[in-house]
């Protein structure tokens, strides 16, 4: 048995103290950073924070290294052992309990290094030349089934079509790429009847939309009894590759959102803090003083400004949704009045709504703005036009097979309902089309519209787990188009008002609080306005400007504490995991975590399902109900 062990530790001392046990007669590289999976070595052996915060690069070395095993080991205190059922087979091969006794972690460690090398011998070196030399040819070399599915592709190949990635084209068929009916049914009749092909011309489409000549070989080969079809791909004669520059849209699209995402989370930050301190001034003056107007002033345009980060976050997909079981149909006929109103008298509006849709599980206030959004985009794309009209229909649609027709996307197979938006106004050319959806694009003269209303109903209806898209041509009309997915038999709750549709809590008068707070912010006026706030109504507070400060107070701190007040994303040790390292130290301990991001968010970046979460930005009143409804409540369904 050969090879060198890496360690991957969140607190290196930990790493150094377990790679003393391990050196005999082996090279260990002790790391922190996740920059050292990269390297050269045979076992891994990670603990949990490392674990959670590089699964996924792990994951990624272990199938680079596919054929091979590359195993890895993780060393974890009982209180974490869940965390390799959670990554059992994708980032974590074997599990060993703190603390840690030597024979025990040897014996381990030699199992596991020994699978690897009978990994490695199993491994026809024939095989291992040819997968390096399909994987980093300069031709396009693919491997499909006699359906048309692409079972594996090389890097040229995967380029050629405006992939991401090789493994991106595993989840496509030839069919995608082919524009032209009639050449699409041939070439999948030709690769259904195991037909050897020569050189046959193409043309395709790439991901991003653009076409360019290609031409096509292949020839039928059987692999342990399965048919499979081996081809190359190669550009025809004259025609150059496509700029790599030219970035699909869909990659475009994902691009702005992450930065909107940031924008907006910046500005809640910034907002929080004008709102908190407005409500403290507000609550210090006299009624009848008359700089409380000015004040007003600032509050209300801090309030409109995050209606702006509202619609930010929406296209983001990272707003706060609270969704419940509803019909599109009932949707569009609630607002029928409402939406009448805002139309001009020359334009028409007409529903055809179908009775038997599907429900569906989404945020009603969302989707009810995600319709109107659209209904006045309509309005304004037949502004000056006779006889104009808006329809809305609503449908169940059906599909036995994933929709693959709409580039970069794959719609899976299931019952969907569908909202479409027609109108007949001036419709849009293809450059428009790419951009449609773009925050902040508009067609219109500068200064009439802010252009969020198509970007704030695609970032809604992505986060709702449906599909948008738009059908439209210059002189003909648009038709936007909305498919979410049937919700299941037992889904959650049906339609009940949210607490977003209540009124503010207000700024209680007198103290509402004795209790000791640990306060966790990196952004220091935020962390300032809010302990200001919580100490004025007498809360004890403890301040920390990160996570790991955090975690120095929880051991240093010798008095009680009652609970976290944290902001989730944080540099170094994040809430999330502040939260999950705080019960190790004091048992019990509630946690209300406070972000701009949603509360799936949250959930995907580690947090436990129905945790508290304090939307940013937040007022003063908000923030007191919070804390007081956290402490006020059961600890075991917080915690």
């Amino acid at each position: 048995m050969s090879g060198d062990i890496l360690l991957l530790f969140s607190e290196r001392e930990g790493g150094r103290l377990l790679g003393d046990m391990l050196s005999r007669g082996r090279r260990v590289i002790v790391a922190d950073s996740e920059a050292a999976l990269d390297g050269p070595y045979a076992l891994g052996v990670v603990d949990g924070p490392a674990l959670q915060r590089s699964w996924r690069k792990i994951a990624e070395r272990k199938r680079a290294d596919s054929p091979a095993f590359l195993p890895f080991l993780l060393v974890t205190t009982p209180q974490e052992v869940q965390l390799f059922a959670r990554f059992l087979w994708t980032a974590a091969d074997e599990l060993i309990q703190t603390p840690v006794q030597t024979p025990e972690l040897l014996a381990r460690v030699d199992v596991l290094l020994r699978a690897r090398d009978a990994s490695l011998r199993a491994i026809d070196p024939a095989v291992g030349r040819y997968g390096r030399y399909f994987a980093n040819d300069l031709v396009g070399r693919w491997i499909a089934a006699p359906d048309g599915r692409i079972l594996t592709a090389n890097t040229r190949c995967a380029t050629m079509l405006g992939l991401s990635s090789a493994e991106d084209a595993t989840r496509r068929t030839w069919g995608d790429f082919i524009p032209d009916t009639d050449a699409r049914r041939a070439l999948l009749q030709q690769l259904e009847a195991s037909a050897p092909i020569d050189s046959l011309p193409l043309e395709l489409r790439r991901q991003d939309g653009v076409r360019f000549a290609a031409t096509l070989s292949a020839i039928p080969c059987l692999n342990s009894g399965e048919l499979e079809i081996h081809g190359l791909l190669a550009h025809a004669g004259g025609t150059p590759l496509p700029q790599a520059s030219r970035a699909p849209m869909v990659e475009r699209m994902e691009s702005v959102s992450k930065l909107a995402g940031g924008i907006a989370h910046n500005f809640n930050n910034a907002l929080s803090t004008v709102l908190g301190y407005s409500d403290l001034l507000l609550a210090d003056l006299a009624l009848d003083d008359p700089r409380r107007a000015d004040v007003e002033e600032i509050r209300h345009a801090a309030l409109r400004s995050a209606e702006l980060t509202k619609q930010l976050l929406a296209f983001s997909r990272q707003q706060l949704l609270r969704p419940t079981e509803l019909r599109l149909s009932e949707i569009a006929l609630g607002m029928e009045r409402t939406m009448r109103t805002m139309l001009r008298d020359d334009l028409t509006l007409s529903l055809a709504l179908a009775p038997d849709t599907p429900p569906v599980i989404a945020d009603r206030p969302q989707l009810e703005r995600v319709l109107l959004n659209l209904v006045l985009n309509a309005r304004d794309a037949t502004a000056g036009l006779p006889d104009a009209d808006v329809r809305i229909e609503t449908r169940s649609e059906l599909l036995a097979e994933p929709d693959r027709t709409r580039p970069g996307v794959e719609m899976p197979a299931g019952e969907y309902a569908v909202l479409v938006v027609r109108d007949t106004g001036r419709g849009m050319n293809s450059q428009v089309q790419s951009r449609a959806f773009e925050p902040f694009f508009t067609t219109r003269r500068s200064g009439e519209a802010l252009g969020l209303g198509l970007s704030t109903a695609y970032g809604i209806v992505k986060q709702s787990g449906g599909f948008i898209w738009l059908d439209s041509e210059p002189g003909g009309g648009t038709a936007v188009s909305v498919y979410l997915p049937a919700a299941p038999v037992a889904s959650v709750a049906r339609d009940v008002p949210t607490p977003e549709a209540q009124a503010p809590a207000p700024l209680p008068a007198g103290p509402v609080g004795s209790q000791t707070v640990l306060l966790v912010e990196d952004e220091d006026s935020v962390r300032t306005m809010a302990a200001r706030i919580l100490r004025q109504k007498g809360f004890t507070v403890v301040e920390a400007s990160d996570g790991g400060a955090a975690l120095e107070a929880l051991q240093a701190y010798g008095g009680p504490l009652d609970l976290i007040l944290t902001d989730v994303v944080m540099p170094g040790v994040s809430g999330v995991e502040l939260a999950d390292r705080a019960v190790e130290l004091r048992p019990g301990m509630p946690v209300l975590f406070m972000s701009g991001y949603s509360e799936r968010d949250v959930a995907d970046r580690g947090g436990r399902t129905g945790a508290m979460l304090l939307n940013k930005p937040f007022r003063a009143g908000e923030l007191l109900a919070a804390v007081r409804k956290v402490l006020e409540g059961p600890r075991a369904a917080i915690c």
